[in-house]
């Protein structure tokens, strides 16, 4: 029960901050006081925890006084009573936050005009208001709300100062504030780096930098060459500005950056280039003679880039030069001497001479006798000469004829120039190479005839030279076909900007640069010396066009107008188009004080509106383009249901903003000048349901704001009445009694029905609400039990993570302790890792760690526990982060340990995780050098060898060595030094693998058990293994024992009649260096024929290969052998019987590969055949990464083995140390073909290591190496696959050989930088396994570390991620394959390979034919395989990107032959004839032919392809259906091909006659009811049919919404007229078809208009006026807009008769018309104007013009 006197003071929901006293108030009935422990108060925290509350009596007012300190943020609810009685009104709620909370961050420095963005997380902080300001509110800010509490802050600077940022929460200061956001100005710093382009080496390179404005300026210039930072020399001041200068050392690309207060000054970083032309080598020279070509080489390959000129002249004239590109730089250079003197040449890099240029080369005449020296290319219409030398000679002894190049006379004169010296002179009239004879007293000269080229510059045109952007590259044509011989030179910029040339066919060539500033270009072209026409020519080059602003402007109000600026010298064409996908009208305009334009337009519809800013001429996207703009409208925002309330009852309001578009809503509900608490619960679809609680009877003022806009009606008035006598607290409609009861009220579990209790609500339904943490509410189902009491159920099934509120209410009324704060939780998001086991069970004494990650869990308790069967075992937990956590335990004995994780008091999955723990015995071979490290530096050790002798041992590097001298095994004993109590002890097994013997080799035949004894009694303890082997494949074997005597037995059971090699290893040490080999025989026992012989499977490349073959006496020609080597080649086989009886054949093979053997008897094969042989070359093995340095000891030493060239054999290693022992060897195999071999070396000196490949050594085999106690450390090094190549979501991995935990990172190769944290797992014997797993295909760099030892040899490593999957033929394998899934061949294959990442296409058939891949254009990759030179049949196919195989490829090929093809059956008219326009048939049966896919090529007269489709209706069948349609214009034959497999089918070529039909494109349409019309009248049109044969006539015409009728009248001569009834005006589309097809022109765009109404036309202007003639302007506007479709007529009538009008319009569309007429003398005017023949409103106009201005006066007047 309440009492209805007993209330608080004051409101009694408040905020309260954390941390300092919360104090209410409760007053007492009306003339009754408090006593002291009347007054009871309890508070309730968020976490249901009680707190303590202090009440006190010292009010004046006599009130009770309730105080408290709240130290959780949250709702806390303070229930207080007097004897019993309750405070009317309920609980009072105080709502804690906690301003310290609040995070702030990234706030980071900014530049002017630039938006700056900071991050605000207020999540953890409570409910309350967050006011932003910068600058004190001078700087304007945008915060977009993230979710949670947590928002995005955005300001644009406009001034270079530091801005300062203050946030307060509920008026308090946020910590930390004021933050400082530093802004610099980076426009204020200008540089023009152009001319730094190409820069040379060893020459200082400079720049300068102006900063404008003055004031403190902090400049970092840095410049980082391909070896490095370069130091770099700034000298200047702030006022003169600065100049940088840096001289590039190296060849190669610079990266100058330069930074204005920490930020990037516009334009940087910048590339430079430099180059070094003393690099440029020009090979030695002969001497030359005359008539005959003299050559150089000219290598500027490390010169870097640039422009590379060679000039060769004599006698001041240049020589023509023919210059050949050889690739990477290099050019062999040749000219022709033509006469017999010294010629120079001279060779210059980017206008820098070349050493040893220039170059003098002596050229003699050859031959004696009378000599013609000619000069180079001259130029048309002008005179060309050549000297000639004759000592002694007269002038009438010489005679010269000049021919053009169409053998035509061109007339020569010959004049004396000097004593023995003669200068013949012509004129060419055309371009081109003419025939010059020279003769001396009737005999030809020495070379004669001689060849002058003629060539004319003025030819040369030049096309497209037009403007460009900085950055893009621009290209122009430069023709020369009518221009002849000559050098064409191009520069841009006097060679400062890079050009390069490409030719475009045989005379054209296309010249591009990339302008890198935005200024006029100049491009200089010359021919031969000579500029040719128009040349230079004025390349405008302008800055790339982007869009200033509208980055944070994405909302705009509808109706509103909306600008933004782009940064352009052109006008661009701008796109809005709105939600609908209608345009929006754009203004643009030019900018008045800048270069750009701004551009304007106003949305009319809410939604998006998308944004495309183009540059002009079919440019692309500017920058910044397109981009989305929000449209919204606070007018479409409405709010319902407003009514009347009660004091202390909840009022409630709908608002739905479904209509508005994107935005933010912002409630307020006010009275009396203070704001009342609200509650927003969103219902969907943005409508949403407002709730407040009222304490005054007043009028309360509820704003609404949509984006800052009221809302229609906003500020609404809701009246509050104060509550009746009858209703006081929860007494009246309440349930005083209801409370809500379970666990999932504090917590839950996601994707579960989580139940509690509902009781107490008699009378009364509750209404609950589930909210999550995004503001949604949660389906909640109730139900009432079956009593009756008041009692109900309420479940709820939460899909997200986080804190969840739960209302309870009834009659809009929360109950006691509602709203409940739910965590909910999501145990499935707990992931273990590290307790996978994959390499095996952990060691015992060593830790074994492995993580938890439970960050999007939930909140929540994670409790683990480490347990054996017997007890549990001590973890250590790291927190890493939030919600991951390291978990570190050491098993301590061998049992099983279980790992147990719960996560809220619910089992992980997965839980309990099992670790099986071993102990892992160390062995060492008798003689070894034992080294044991120290597990702390205060121990030490003692060891007692197996005959309990105490063992010396010395010290190196913290590891205590001794030598084995024993078998059995060593006791090693770790004492603490101080103490000298014993801490714990290691068992160290020393065995013999020479004293291992083999007591029995039994017998072994074919397909029987056959057995080896083996006694390790004396050898020690350890392990025995074998390796059987048959050629390369494994033979599977099983190791029993031992007996009672200490007896092994190796148990195998061989498949082939061929010998076996058996090797022994006791832990894992060969017990011999050459493997046990045993023949096998034939288990028959009674004589059948067999094969036999190692060759049946292995061949070595290079020698002779044989098998046996018993023929139980039959003769040899029964028997027959078939060899077919890789690539399906017939192999040479020598047969010949030997003195055994049996048949032996021999052949030889001459590459690796697969070979398939065939033995026949009486053309049946025998058992087994035929046999797969692998041919290799051991040759071919290569090893990499042999280490030269001295090895250490007890360090793994690694390197790599390839035998991916070399076929597929067995690979063996054989390692012998120092004392003559041999060495275990651990060959793993990374990938096909490419293999890692390990060994360790365990005392110092000399080893051997002896690699075999199919029992054959390689060529770089043996392999020594040196091992000391001080070498170098091979352990800190890494070998492995997963430093080469990695498949995307695929685990990859490398192995580190370092003492100690190694440092590891991996990192993507661009400008996203993306880490990948790799998992690092100790091997044991300082191994150590680096696992990663990259999610992204890309480039990345390995980097790895010993920690104290510096990085590892190789690092850092570039490793590409692929990922195969994603290298696809466009269009599927499915019509590429046969039904056994093998690619049919011939095969055009084009791969898309976008998303597989970096690498290599490679293909290969049978493992040795390589095909060539061609790279396409559009970055797709080609595969052409012939299948020519391969024997039809089935062939081994194998595709990998990278090295990695590609999964879906077919792993075989086949080659149909051409009997395949002769059965395949082609039926169908199809085949014969056509009809033009029309489908043809024809079926191709292929069902007594093996598996493919046909081809069916059809081409006109002139090889126009066809297009033809084929379809298999049912797939298990070879039937094909194949369909073409001629064209109609096809009239004629086609030839017709059908391949079947790449084979052509029988009987094609076919030839099929096609005869014409129906030609829609002969039919006619006219009238002008094809182009427009008007709403209520016919729209006619006329169309001929008669020329197109017979076919079927339709029409359809479509209107903007309605579809128009259509009538066609046929006149029974095959023309028809339309009739065409639009229903409203605007754009039609018609579409006219005659047998399903367009006719000409169809469809048609018919301009309907409205019905004319003239009504709508408005006439104004000074002509319709009266006036002076001498003054008199006759012009008046008629405004047509509105008043539909209609043609205007004006006339006027004057004095002596009509006048004629002058109408001007800007064009046909515009409906606003200028008339003007010419009165010539005063008088009577009548002007008529008519719109469709009906008067507009006020026509006809009367005009009365007079001689003077009295005369209008009076006139006016009398009117």
């Amino acid at each position: 029960m309440s009492s209805p006197g007993l209330t608080a003071l004051g409101e009694s929901t408040r905020l309260v901050p954390a941390n300092t006293p919360a104090v209410f108030e409760i007053l007492p009935p009306p003339g009754q006081t408090l006593s002291k422990g009347e007054c009871v108060a309890t508070v309730l925290t968020p976490s249901k925890s009680k707190l303590n509350a202090r009440v006190t009596h010292e009010a004046a007012n006599g009130a009770a006084r309730i105080e408290f300190v709240p130290t959780e943020v949250g709702t806390h609810i303070i229930d207080a009573s007097i004897n019993g009685t309750k405070i009317a009104g309920g609980p009072l709620i105080a709502k804690v936050y906690d301003a310290s909370l609040i995070q702030v961050t990234e706030v980071n420095g900014g530049v002017v005009g630039q938006p700056c963005q900071f991050r605000v997380d207020a999540s953890a902080a409570g409910e309350g208001q967050l006011e932003i300001s910068i600058n004190e509110g001078e700087v304007p800010n945008h915060v977009q709300v993230v979710g949670g509490g947590r928002c995005l802050v955005s300001f644009t600077p406009e001034q270079a100062k530091s801005h300062l940022i203050d946030i307060k929460f509920n008026g308090e200061t946020v910590r930390g504030c004021p933050f400082v956001c530093a802004v610099a100005d980076t426009s204020r710093v200008l540089l023009n780096l152009s001319n730094l382009e190409l820069i040379p080496v060893n020459q200082p390179s400079s720049f300068h930098i102006t900063v404008s404005g003055g004031g403190a300026a902090e400049l970092a210039v840095s410049v980082r060459g391909p070896l490095g930072e370069l130091p770099v020399r700034v000298t200047g001041d702030i006022h003169a500005g600065f100049t940088a200068e840096f001289t590039p050392s190296s060849v190669g690309g610079h990266s100058i950056n330069v930074e204005y207060n920490g930020f990037a000054v516009q334009g940087t970083p910048f590339l430079a280039k430099s180059y070094d032309a003393s690099k440029v080598v020009v090979g030695s020279v002969s001497r030359g003679t005359m008539g005959r070509p003299v050559q150089f080489t000219v290598d500027a390959g490390d010169a870097g880039e640039g422009n590379l000129e060679i000039t060769i002249s004599a006698k001041g004239q240049n020589i023509p030069t023919q210059v050949h590109p050889q690739g990477s730089a290099r050019f062999s250079v040749s000219f022709v001497p033509t006469e017999s003197c010294e010629h120079t040449i001279n060779v210059s890099f980017n206008k820098m001479p070349v050493p040893g240029c220039p170059i003098t080369v002596s050229v003699s005449g050859g031959v004696a006798g009378p000599q013609v020296s000619l000069g180079g290319p001259g130029p048309v219409h002008q005179t060309n000469s050549f000297i000639i030398n004759h000592n002694g000679g007269r002038l009438e002894d010489i005679e010269v004829n000049v021919e053009g190049p169409a053998g035509q006379s061109v007339p020569a004169q010959v004049h004396q120039s000097a004593e023995g010296v003669f200068k013949a002179e012509f004129v060419p009239r055309v371009v081109g190479e003419h025939r010059v004879n020279v003769t001396v007293n009737g005999l030809p000269t020495a070379g004669s005839p001689y060849a002058a080229k003629v060539y004319d510059v003025s030819a040369i045109k030049v096309k497209n030279v037009s403007s460009g952007t900085v950055g893009k590259p621009v290209t122009f044509l430069v023709e020369t076909s009518q221009a002849g011989p000559g050098n064409l030179e191009v520069t841009v910029n006097g060679g400062r900007v890079p050009t390069s040339a490409q030719a475009q066919g045989q005379h054209t060539y296309a010249i591009s640069f990339t302008p890198r500033e935005a200024e006029s270009h100049t491009v200089e072209l010359r021919f031969n010396s000579q500029d040719v026409p128009g040349s230079p020519f004025t390349c405008r080059v302008a800055a790339a066009a982007r869009i200033q602003s509208a980055e944070t402007m994405d909302k705009v109000s509808v109706g509103r107008l909306f600008e933004f600026a782009v940064e352009s010298d052109a006008k661009p064409n701008v796109e809005v188009l709105g939600p609908a996908r209608r345009s929006v009208p754009v203004k643009i305009d030019a900018l008045a004080n800048q270069l750009g334009y701004n551009v304007k337009f106003e949305p009319m519809e809410v939604g998006d509106h998308s944004v495309e800013v183009r540059l002009p001429g079919g440019g692309g996207h500017v920058e910044g383009s397109p981009f989305l703009l929000k449209a919204y409208s606070a007018e479409k925002v409405i709010v319902t249901d407003i009514r009347p309330g009660v004091v202390n009852k909840s009022v409630s309001f709908g608002i739905n903003a479904s209509q508005a578009g994107a935005g933010n809503l912002e409630i307020i509900v006010a009275v009396n000048g203070k704001n009342v608490p609200n509650f927003v619960q969103s219902e969907g679809n943005a409508r949403f349901k407002v709730n407040f609680k009222p304490t005054e009877a007043a009028a309360h003022s509820l704003s609404v704001r949509f984006n800052g806009h009221p809302v229609p009606g906003s500020p609404f008035s809701c009246h509050i009445a104060a509550a009746p006598a009858s209703s006081n607290g929860l007494g009246g409609g309440g349930a005083p009694r209801a409370q809500a009861l379970g666990e999932c009220l504090k917590q839950a579990a996601v994707k579960l029905d989580n139940t509690f209790e509902l009781e107490g609500f008699e009378g009364v339904e509750p209404q609950i609400f589930v909210t999550s943490p995004a503001g949604d509410n949660e389906h909640c189902q109730l139900s009432q039990h079956q009593d009756g009491g008041g009692s109900y159920s309420a479940s709820f099934r939460p899909s997200t993570v986080g804190r969840h509120l739960i209302s309870v209410l009834a009659n809009d009324q929360h109950i006691n302790g509602s709203p409940f704060s739910c965590n909910v939780f999501d145990v499935s998001r707990v992931s273990i890792s590290g307790l996978e086991q994959q390499y095996g069970p952990a060691s015992l004494g060593l830790p074994v760690t492995f993580s938890v990650d439970a960050a999007g869990a939930g909140e929540g308790t994670l409790e683990l526990v480490v347990s054996t069967d017997s007890s549990t075992v001590k973890a250590e937990v790291v927190a890493c982060a939030r919600g991951l956590y390291d978990v570190t335990f050491v098993p301590q004995s061998t049992d099983p340990h279980y790992v147990n994780i719960t996560f809220n008091e619910v089992a992980v999955d997965g839980s309990p995780f099992r670790v099986d723990i071993q102990q892992h015995t160390q062995h060492l071979q008798l003689g070894s050098l034992a080294a044991i490290d120290f597990p702390a530096d205060d121990q030490i050790v003692e060891i007692l060898a197996p005959d309990q002798k105490p063992v010396p041992y010395t010290i190196n590097r913290q590891t205590a060595e001794f030598r084995t001298h024993l078998v059995g095994n060593y006791t090693l004993r770790f004492i603490d030094r101080e103490t000298r109590q014993h801490i714990g002890s290691r068992t160290l097994c020393v065995f013999d693998p020479q004293l291992v013997k083999i007591t029995e080799v039994g017998e072994a035949f074919c397909h029987r058990p056959a057995s080896i004894s083996v006694s390790l009694n004396e050898a020690g303890q350890g392990d025995l293994a074998a390796l059987v082997r048959c050629g390369v494949n494994e033979v599977p074997h099983t190791i029993r024992g031992p007996n009672k005597s200490g007896v092994y037995e190796i148990v195998y059971q061989p498949t082939r009649l061929a010998p076996h090699k058996i090797c022994i290893l006791f832990n894992d040490v060969p017990i011999s260096l050459k493997p046990l080999e045993i023949n096998v025989m034939t288990a028959s026992a009674s004589k059948e024929i067999s094969v036999s012989g190692l060759g049946l499977y292995q061949a070595r490349v290079g020698k002779t290969t044989s098998f046996a073959i018993d023929t139980v006496k039959r003769p040899a020609r029964e028997f027959d052998v078939v060899v077919s080597g890789p690539g399906g080649q017939a192999l040479p086989v020598r047969c010949y019987q030997t003195k055994n009886g049996q048949l032996q054949a021999e052949f030889s093979i001459s590459k690796p590969g697969q070979c398939v053997i065939e033995v026949l008897h009486q053309s049946k094969p025998l058992p087994g055949s035929p046999f797969t042989c692998e041919a290799f070359d051991a040759s071919k093995v290569s090893v990499q990464g042999v280490t030269k340095e001295p090895l250490a000891l007890h360090a793994a030493n690694s390197f790599t083995v390839r035998t991916d060239a070399a076929g597929t054999a067995e690979l063996e290693a054989f390692a012998i140390s120092p004392s003559n022992q041999s060495l275990p060897v651990l060959i793993r195999e990374q990938s096909t073909g490419i293999y890692n071999v390990d060994f360790v070396p365990s005392q110092p000196g000399s080893y051997k290591l002896t690699l075999m490949y199919g029992g054959e050594t390689i060529p770089s085999s043996p392999l020594t190496f040196s091992a000391s106690s001080s070498g170098s450390r091979n352990d800190a090094r890494a070998a492995g696959h997963g430093l080469e190549v990695c498949h995307r979501n695929k685990e990859a991995s490398f192995v580190v050989y370092c003492p100690i935990a190694p440092n590891v990172q991996i990192e993507r190769v661009d400008e996203f930088g993306e880490r990948i944290e790799p998992k690092i797992k100790a091997l044991g014997n300082n191994e150590w396994r680096i696992s990663y797993v990259i999610l992204t295909v890309g480039h990345y760099e390995i980097r790895a570390s010993c920690p104290n030892r510096g990085s590892l040899p190789g690092s850092p490593w570039r490793i590409a991620c692929v990922e195969s999957t994603k290298v696809q033929p466009v269009g599927g394998w499915g019509t590429l394959v046969d039904h056994d899934g093998r690619l049919i061949l011939p095969a055009r294959i084009v791969f898309d390979v976008e998303n597989a990442g970096p690498g290599k296409l490679v293909c290969s058939i049978d493992g040795i034919e390589e095909i060539p891949v061609d790279k396409l254009t559009d970055g797709k990759m080609c595969l052409n395989i012939t299948g020519e030179q391969l024997a039809a049949g089935e062939h081994d196919l194998d595709l990998t990107w990278s090295g990695l195989t590609v999964t879906q490829c077919p792993r075989s090929a086949f080659v149909t032959g051409q009997q395949a093809a002769d059965k395949v059956v082609l039926m169908g008219r199809g085949l014969a004839a056509a009809q033009a326009g029309e489908a043809a048939h024809f079926t191709i049966d292929a069902s007594n032919a093996p598996a493919g896919r046909p081809e069916v090529i059809l081409v006109t007269h002139d090889q126009t392809a066809l297009p033809v489709s084929l379809a298999q209706p049912r797939p298990s069948e070879n039937i094909w259906l194949a369909s073409y349609t001629p064209q109609k214009s096809m009239a004629g034959t086609l030839t017709l091909s059908v391949k079947w497999n790449g084979r052509l089918v029988k009987g094609c070529p076919l030839t099929v006659a096609v005869g014409s039909s129906m030609d829609a494109s002969k039919v006619i349409a006219s009238g002008e009811g094809l182009r427009h019309g008007i709403v209520g009248k016919d729209i006619k049109s006329w169309i001929d049919t008669r020329r197109a044969g017979p076919g079927e006539l339709t029409a359809h015409c479509a209107g903007p919404r309605k579809v128009a009728y259509c009538e066609l009248y046929d006149h029974g001569d095959a023309t028809f007229t339309l009739n065409i009834k639009p229903q409203e005006p605007g754009r039609h589309l018609l579409t006219i078809k005659y047998g399903g097809v367009n006719v000409p022109g169809s469809p048609f765009a018919l301009k309907v208009a409205g019905a004319p109404d003239a009504s709508k036309v408005r006439v104004y202007g000074p002509g319709i006026e009266h006036g002076v003639l001498a003054t008199f302007q006759s012009r008046f506007i008629c405004d047509t807009r509105g008043a539909g479709a209609g043609q205007l007529t004006v006339r006027v009538r004057g004095p002596k008769g009509a006048f004629r009008v002058e109408m001007q319009r800007e064009s046909q569309k515009d409906r606003t018309i200028l008339c003007k007429y010419d009165p010539t003398e005063p008088g009577d005017y009548r002007v008529e104007v008519k719109w469709a023949g009906e008067f507009v409103p006020g026509s006809p106009f009367p005009v009365m013009i007079f001689d003077t201005e009295e005369e209008l006066r009076r006139y006016l007047q009398g009117i």
